[in-house]
């Protein structure tokens, strides 16, 4: 394996990362909006309609 093709891995390694990466982040605030979503709707079950929470 020649320099340039060794350049070009490496390259190609920290694209896929920073990819992954950002996929993975992508997802986790996405569990955790889904998270809070069903804490609140947890929570508003335990209170009479019509009362106001924060």
């Amino acid at each position: 394996m020649n320099f340039e093709a060794g350049i070009r891995f490496i390259i190609f390694l920290v694209i896929f990362g920073v990819t992954n990466y950002l996929m993975m982040l992508r997802r986790y605030e996405n569990d955790i909006k889904k998270k809070r979503f069903l804490k609140h709707k947890k929570i508003s079950r335990l209170y009479p309609k019509g009362s106001f929470i924060f």
